[in-house]
């Protein structure tokens, strides 16, 4: 008998943490792409299923602003989306030390080599 009690509160241990992962569905991508292009008045160019660090289902979606966004017309961005919800995450997570940026990409200006002005050696800041 006592075998058994701890055969079984083994067992839910071990499902515990499994059910605690599960997360609910995934919105489909058509949809994804529609409230993005509803909420942030853009247009939706490519939707990337992806994954945070902790597992969780993400969408990468490259928007691009409407031409009639002045300056920032025609201007393309790549927006992390929750898969769940369709909300856009923001660009870095709160610790209980700082926080952290997001990983890849680069952060320094003009340092392509496809640049004219880094191939004379002037940097724009």
């Amino acid at each position: 008998m006592r075998s058994f009690l701890i055969g079984l509160l083994l067992a839910g241990a071990l499902a515990a943490p499994a059910a605690a992962q599960t997360s609910p569905a995934a919105k489909p991508a058509e949809e994804v792409k529609r409230i993005v292009e509803q909420t942030y008045n853009v247009q939706v160019l490519r939707v990337t299923e992806a994954a945070l660090e902790d597992g969780t289902a993400v969408y990468k979606v490259a928007a691009m602003m409407p031409g009639t966004a002045g300056n920032a017309a025609f201007m393309v961005n790549t927006l992390t989306v929750d898969a769940a919800t369709g909300l856009a995450l923001p660009p870095f997570r709160h610790h209980a030390a700082g926080y952290s940026l997001p990983q890849g990409g680069s952060y320094e200006p003009n340092r392509t080599s496809n640049n004219p002005a880094v191939a004379r050696g002037h940097t724009w800041r």
